[in-house]
């Protein structure tokens, strides 16, 4: 289509608004669409280029804390005695003695380092004076100590200092089946003497490599390993390439950080200290999958979308040709507040289309004035029964963890009685849908709950639940003391002093009043002050500041009104007293009362 000067004015108006469409509408959206997902990809490119280098950073440190509990441990061999004084001998009067002496290190040395939870350690070893003293998981094979490799046997190896770790390509040790490894050694000093007695080495199983950076090779077409200065690839998550060399190292633009080359994101972190960098590689493309796909499935949609606009605007430009200045004037009544409108115009056309939605949008605002409030409080009593249906995850979790330490101490009388308790607080939540219960299963409830915690704090906790027995069959909203003890733990509690939490249930006035008490660190003057004017205000709280009050005087207030909502009194220091009041109900006028609400 050719545009002319002034001609554009004569188009008709169909072609007008789909030219004005497509100018100001599809250009710009595709444009932005494009330039969005390219910077989605950056973005993502950045993100992980600075997130897998603080990873690699914490498997150093990780590597490097469990490296030096491991020379710790080695240097334990100068606290014993036994071991230390063998270790000075250079000679033996008869073999019997020097095989006692030999007996009783390797001893020392099984029990030290090959027993518990050092299961990635495959062998120990001393050399001194010409003796070795080894105990190993797999056999092996070592050669004397030279000035490019330390072996076993011999002296001529010189450490840079007391301790260092050696990598497979530096040892003359080797495991059955080529195992890999890394070999830490630490001379023996007598501190005593100033003498040095011999080495000690413990030769580590790559699996603790493995373990230590786990959380860091997740990704199915990521990379991970770990190269010493020269290229030398000690760890690999493809074992094949373990014990090569990675050519590339040295090509390597940064040691700390992240970089890209080939569509490939590499990450670097350094150990200087023990001349080691730990390298991950992952591709571009399994960085942007998802979002690749999520852009395919976009380039469809806005297709698919563009055509029904298009269609959709030549078939609404075909019939707008009436004034609607009758239609603008209607709707200006009835932004003053005049719903009273009739409107007469009877055509098909998009004007009257226009006016048929415009009364009917009129009567459906008038129906939905009257139906908010109704709506409102439905969905409000929704919202307040899901909360009151929740058991705390974190109560659960500690008391699954308390059950478990019962069970490894053989505690079954406990196991039971936690278990019986905990499986009827599940019933009472899950099992009963009633918005209202008897008051006996109430505290039968919040029994149960502090029986549990009592076992959690024990000596640090004192509970009292005291109720009038001609009250037990009276009718109480569902949930309505737990929050309140849970509120109790969450904000009285103070570590070191036990917690007194009592609840009485009386009469008074043919009313249930129901009392709440602790004897925590209680609220300051002006912290009450604004509670009891949220809950005058009838506001939600945050669930981590005093949600439970807000919960319970919700669901109070919307039963029975506002008269009936929570009173509180607390002195810091001192603690906190919670009164709550309720109609006295049974079993048939709970439903008379829900229904006269």
């Amino acid at each position: 289509m050719t545009f002319k000067r002034g001609q554009f004015k004569n188009y008709t108006l169909k072609t007008k608004l789909l030219l004005t469409y497509i100018i100001i509408t599809i250009i710009p959206t595709a444009l932005l669409g494009y330039v969005a997902y390219s910077q989605y990809v950056l973005s993502v490119e950045r993100q992980v280029g600075t997130y897998i280098p603080r990873l690699l950073n914490q498997a150093n440190n990780n590597m490097e804390r469990q490296i030096e509990q491991y020379f710790d441990e080695m240097n334990q061999i100068n606290n014993n005695k036994e071991v230390m004084n063998i270790l000075r001998k250079s000679t033996y009067q008869n073999v019997s003695n020097m095989k006692q002496d030999e007996h009783l290190v390797e001893n020392y040395l099984a029990s030290s380092f090959m027993q518990g939870s050092r299961e990635h350690v495959i062998g120990v070893f001393v050399s001194s004076k010409d003796r070795l003293f080894q105990n190993s998981r797999l056999s092996y094979d070592s050669g004397f100590s030279t000035s490019k490799s330390i072996g076993l046997y011999g002296n001529s190896y010189k450490l840079i200092g007391e301790e260092r770790v050696f990598f497979p390509h530096e040892t003359s040790l080797f495991f059955k089946e080529r195992k890999p490894f890394v070999l830490l050694v630490k001379q023996i000093i007598d501190y005593e003497n100033r003498h040095n007695l011999g080495t000690v080495f413990v030769a580590l199983d790559l699996a603790f490599i493995e373990q230590t950076i786990s959380t860091v090779d997740e990704q199915d077409d990521a990379k991970m390993w770990m190269v010493d200065n020269q290229g030398y690839i000690i760890y690999h998550s493809m074992p094949s390439f373990i014990g090569t060399l990675d050519k590339d190292k040295v090509d390597y633009p940064i040691a700390n950080g992240s970089f890209q080359s080939d569509q490939t994101l590499y990450s670097s972190a350094n150990s200087v200290k023990n001349r080691w960098t730990f390298m991950h590689a992952i591709p571009v493309s399994h960085l942007t999958e998802e979002s690749d796909f999520v852009r395919n499935i976009t380039i469809i949609a806005f297709f698919i979308i563009v055509v029904l606009a298009i269609g959709s605007s030549i078939v609404l430009a075909w019939g707008v040709a009436k004034p609607i200045q009758r239609l603008a004037g209607e709707m200006k009544r009835a932004e003053k507040g005049d719903f009273d409108i009739q409107l007469t115009n009877e055509s098909n056309d998009e004007v009257g289309m226009l006016s048929k939605a415009f009364s009917k949008m009129l009567r459906e605002i008038e129906e939905l004035i009257n139906e908010k409030y109704e709506i409102e409080l439905k969905q409000k009593e929704a919202e307040l029964y899901a909360l009151q249906s929740q058991i705390n995850p974190h109560f659960m979790y500690n008391t699954l963890e308390n059950i478990a330490i019962m069970v490894e101490e053989d505690e079954k009388t406990s196991v039971v009685e936690m278990v019986t308790n905990l499986g009827r607080m599940l019933h009472y939540s899950l099992g009963n849908k009633d918005q209202f219960v008897p008051l006996c299963l109430e505290l039968q409830h919040i029994q149960d709950y502090l029986v549990i915690q009592k076992a959690r704090f024990e000596e640090t906790l004192a509970y009292s639940v005291v109720a009038a027995h001609t009250l037990h069959d009276k009718m109480t909203p569902k949930f309505i003391l737990q929050p309140l003890i849970e509120n109790a733990f969450e904000h009285a509690y103070l570590p070191g002093q036990t917690l007194e939490i009592n609840v009485t249930v009386t009469e008074e006035d043919s009313v249930m009043q129901l009392v709440i008490q602790d004897n925590g660190k209680g609220f300051s003057s002006e912290k009450l002050a604004l509670i009891k004017q949220q809950l005058t205000d009838n506001q939600m709280f945050k669930k981590d500041d005093s949600f439970g009050l807000s919960n319970v005087n919700g669901r109070l207030v919307l039963h029975f009104g506002n008269e009936y909502h929570l009173r509180i009194q607390s002195e810091e220091g001192i603690g906190t007293k919670i009164f709550m009041r309720i109609p006295i109900l049974d079993r048939g006028s709970v439903h008379n009362h829900d229904r006269e609400n």
